[in-house]
């Protein structure tokens, strides 16, 4: 099976969160994070990286497991640094990263699973639902040098526009890969 590395983005600011860091709010009495920390150690992925920037100390306390954590001092910078930062710390022995957004609680270890099945080496793995993508995309390790590229509050989506045709698409059927908490509205609902 392919080695694929996990890593969870949990450095960001929460801006349109509030005075709350959204990745330490609670979801199913759990913080945010951890739960989406707890769903990748229940799949197959081979290790898992947290990338920390802002309250990095209080999202590491959240955490149980066993993960790795990054420090991304550049993480005020926007999202791409944290990226990038996660990159940088990965084993050589890896097949594969899935970029995972810390604040996606709904994604289960099954539609983990499912993405990582379809890996094939030189690809881009998507989730996909009604033929939209979504998140986690998995990366074959030859796009790393890719991920230099990339700049401000955008992640690694830029790839998919340059490399088209590298794209496998899992249809997960889950509203899942869209859901992500931003707001004090979007987290009320849950």
């Amino acid at each position: 099976m392919a080695r694929i590395a996990a890593i969870v983005l949990a450095a960001g600011r929460s801006t349109r969160m509030g005075a709350e860091n959204k990745l330490l709010l609670t979801f199913n009495d759990k913080t945010m994070v951890n739960y989406v920390v707890e769903q990748l150690a229940d799949s197959n992925v081979s290790c898992i990286y947290v990338v920390t920037g802002n309250e990095s100390e209080a999202v590491k306390k959240s955490i149980s497991g066993d993960v790795t954590y990054v420090h991304n001092l550049e993480f005020f910078h926007g999202l791409s640094t944290s990226v990038k930062a996660g990159i940088e710390a990965l084993p050589n022995d890896i097949d594969g990263v899935m970029i995972c957004l810390g604040d996606m609680p709904y994604i289960t270890s099954g539609n983990y699973n499912d993405l990582i099945a379809a890996f094939e080496k030189g690809k881009i793995i998507a989730p996909t639902t009604n033929g939209k993508i979504g998140n986690p995309l998995i990366f074959a390790k030859n796009y790393f040098n890719d991920f230099e590229e990339l700049e401000g509050d955008r992640g690694a989506r830029k790839l998919l526009k340059d490399y088209p045709d590298d794209i496998i698409e899992v249809d997960v059927n889950s509203e899942a890969i869209f859901q992500d908490i931003d707001t004090p509205e979007e987290y009320e609902e849950i």
